[in-house]
């Protein structure tokens, strides 16, 4: 069958179009950077992506008129720093210490050993708060997450009783760190320096 030259050309048209098609497709499915890496303030500016943080215990007390409900635990890879992101229910922070700990890790309410994985342990402990519904759902299903950050190798929650909150991070090495309070919604933000 004897074909066209407009046939031919018309048909090399299609396939080179549906070739870049194909490309542009498997470009947009690269993983992108993750939004909690570029958080704003609750002034709309950028948070910075270089600080200088502190190894000792920071604390914040606030005066929370209910137990809040911690909703969710976010982490994110990122340049020059790993992120932790707490979402909290309503307007209110709970009352929060962070400061790096030696193991054992312990479960607050069996006082069971935990296995982490890390050279250094930053915990992280809420008062009045707690991660389950009123019904007893908890609302962190990964409670015990590994990760293959720069810096942030394993996120484990350590205590969900009696409105007290803890988590520790598992860290390849003992670095300086921030947090961040934020609103709308409320949120405490744990960065690790790589």
């Amino acid at each position: 069958m004897k074909r066209s030259p407009i046939l031919l050309s018309l048909l090399s048209t299609v396939i080179g179009v549906g070739t870049l098609l194909g490309l542009t497709g498997c470009a947009t499915q690269a993983p992108a950077p993750s939004l909690l890496c570029t958080l704003t303030d609750d002034n709309g500016n950028p948070i910075p992506a270089t600080f200088t943080g502190a190894l000792n215990p920071r604390h914040q007390g606030h005066a929370a008129t209910h137990v809040v409900l911690v909703q969710k635990a976010e982490t994110a890879c990122c340049n020059g720093f790993d992120r932790v992101v707490f979402t909290c229910e309503g307007f209110h922070h709970p009352t929060w210490n962070v400061r790096y700990v030696h193991p054992p890790i312990q479960q607050c309410g069996s006082g069971n050993n935990i296995s982490m994985t890390g050279n250094a342990f930053l915990q992280i402990s809420m008062d009045t708060a707690q991660a389950h519904t009123d019904a007893g759902q908890p609302t962190i299903t990964d409670r015990d997450r590994h990760l293959n950050c720069q810096s942030l190798k394993q996120l484990v929650l350590t205590c969900d009783f009696e409105a007290k909150v803890g988590f520790v991070l598992g860290l390849n090495s003992k670095n300086p760190y921030r947090v961040v309070e934020l609103q709308n919604p409320t949120r405490l933000i744990i960065d690790v320096k790589n």
